[in-house]
């Protein structure tokens, strides 16, 4: 995210919500550059009570401790290869794609755990034309 991006959700906050919360995701948390996480400290410390900021990260290490002594701290771990071979499955049953068993075994295993990882594997491997 640049820091011009920041001022648009810094923008954004001053609008209530439709429904209870507005919440902003920010993935890859750890690629903001100091001014973009200078801005985002104050809407960390004075944020409206609508507002709810998830920031996902792979690298906790290089998020400045200000941001990180304003934030909970949830640690995520691998979903195990069953529930991502269901996953998968599902949605190649969804989508009509046609796949044998073996296939959805072998991208789990390559996800290392990780279903956007997965889930991007299939998506790849279903665009190919054999």
């Amino acid at each position: 995210m640049k820091i011009t991006e920041h001022f648009c959700i810094t923008e954004q906050l001053r609008f209530r919500p439709i429904s209870k919360y507005k919440i902003f995701i920010l993935d890859e948390c750890h690629q903001l550059t100091d001014p973009a996480f200078n801005a985002l400290l104050k809407d960390l410390e004075e944020p409206p009570e609508y507002v709810v900021f998830i920031l996902c990260t792979t690298n906790p290490e290089k998020i400045p401790n200000t941001i990180i002594s304003r934030c909970q701290k949830h640690t995520l771990r691998p979903i195990n290869q069953s529930d991502i071979i269901e996953r998968l499955s599902y949605i190649c049953d969804n989508e009509g794609f046609v796949y044998d068993e073996q296939s959805l075994v072998l991208i789990a295993e390559h996800s290392s755990g990780g279903m956007r990882d997965a889930i991007s594997a299939l998506e790849q491997i279903a665009c190919l034309d054999f």
